[in-house]
């Protein structure tokens, strides 16, 4: 038996397997409305710039409200805000699935104000993520550090990146259906983790901001390594959430431009996010990444790669690689900064919202900056945008990593002992 087996069976925090079902549950609702909103919102007469500003509002609405819950929320328990959250979500998703609904039996309804109500709807979802994601990472997180917080992740991290592979699929099937279908499976979705977090136990060590229990096992950690690390895993997190946003939104309207059908976009983004799933539970199997900063840059490699081929590539298999590449590189990033982020830190759900208003500020910045442009530069102004965000993001990287080497000499492993806590 493993040793997180061990964990789940004799450790009353560790009874995970709702939180575990209400990520992946949240993760289907979101992979299944956001794949089909560029095709939903042309459908209700939406230009390109709606398709950006819709992700924007949404991305945006959730960082505000982080940097209001991260600095003021810390104390409430886990439970009950991801349960008033959910709820939250469950009402934004009915309200976007009647906007569209509306304008199905109502032709002559179709405008900038049903248009306009959905994309609001979006944003008031996006702000109650806010009390969902960052506090039910805390809990499943909760005590845990080194190898055993790495493997807890890894579950964590398979859960919701596991319902990010099956809604894309789902949300582009749907929609060639009816436009309405795949908000309206997001909202199920989302009543389904409601109805899963109810079976979760709040066993936490306290609240939601502090996750060091007594009798943990303590780790030393190399703290200005640490720091570099959590740097340079943060670079990569923005740059690589800015280029997803512009593919993810953007990139669906060249995709049929050029021919592709919606499903066949849906399959682009499964295999990206089956990719990204096999990237997220690889970093939290095994431990051989852990403070090697030098690996970090190598996903701004990886992005480069999949924007000149998003830019240049004409066939379905060229798409096909890229989404390959751009899952590993969102793993990789993803389960870095997470890691990172998490150890020797005290205010654990604080960190979760630094770790989310990093994805939240790299979709905001690509969802409205590939609307923007798109509308009024250019169809393939946006991968170009991002072509610049990942080059500067590498810059920034390799001069984190000079700096480090200059002043700490060549890096090292944390070794056992006594934990340090830092909050740079």
């Amino acid at each position: 038996m493993s040793e997180e087996s061990t964990d789940l069976r004799h450790d009353p925090h560790g009874r995970a397997w709702p939180l575990y079902g209400a990520a992946f549950m949240m993760a289907i609702s979101l992979s299944v409305a956001w794949t089909a909103m560029p095709f939903v919102l042309s459908y209700m007469g939406g230009t390109p710039a709606h398709v950006g500003y819709a992700p924007a509002v949404n991305n945006l609405a959730y960082m505000i409200a982080l940097l209001v819950t991260g600095s003021r929320f810390g104390h409430l328990r886990v439970r009950r805000t991801t349960l008033s959250a959910a709820t939250v979500a469950l009402t934004a998703t009915a309200v976007m699935s009647l906007c569209v609904l509306w304008t199905e039996f109502h032709a002559e309804a179709r405008g900038l104000v049903w248009i306009w109500a959905l994309i609001v709807a979006g944003g008031v979802g996006g702000s109650a993520m806010a009390l969902y994601w960052p506090f039910l990472m805390s809990w499943v997180s909760a005590d845990y550090e080194g190898m055993r917080l790495n493997r807890r992740f890894g579950r964590y991290n398979g859960a919701w990146s596991g319902g990010a592979t099956i809604g894309p699929l789902i949300g582009g099937w749907l929609f060639e259906i009816n436009a309405v279908l795949p908000l309206a499976a997001a909202a199920v979705s989302v009543l389904l983790s409601l109805l899963l977090l109810s079976f979760g136990r709040d066993g936490t060590a306290g609240r939601a901001g502090q996750s060091q229990a007594a009798g943990v096992k303590e780790i030393s950690y190399d703290m200005h390594l640490l720091a570099d690390c959590r740097w340079m895993s943060r670079v990569a997190l923005f740059s690589v959430c800015a280029s997803y946003a512009i593919l993810r939104s953007q990139f669906a309207l060249v995709f049929r431009d050029l021919g592709y059908a919606e499903s066949q976009f849906g399959m682009y983004l499964t295999v990206y996010a089956l990719c990204n799933c096999a990237a997220l539970m690889a970093a939290g199997r095994w431990a051989q990444w852990h403070f090697k900063p030098a690996l970090l840059p190598v996903g701004q490699v990886l992005l480069l790669v999949v924007l000149l081929l998003t830019i240049y590539g004409r066939t379905l298999s060229v798409f096909l690689v890229s989404s390959v590449l751009l899952g590993a590189a969102y793993g990789f990033a993803y389960s870095s900064h997470l890691y990172y982020g998490a150890s020797a830190s005290r205010r654990r759900s604080a960190r979760m919202a630094i770790h989310e208003i990093a994805i939240s500020l790299g979709l905001t910045i690509g969802s409205f900056a590939g609307g923007y442009l798109a509308q009024h530069v250019g169809l393939y102004a946006p991968y170009w945008f991002a072509v610049g965000l990942v080059g500067l993001g590498g810059g920034a990287q390799i001069v984190i990593y000079r700096a480090a080497r200059a002043r700490v000499g060549p890096v090292s492993v944390p070794a056992a002992g006594h934990t340090q806590i830092v909050e740079p």
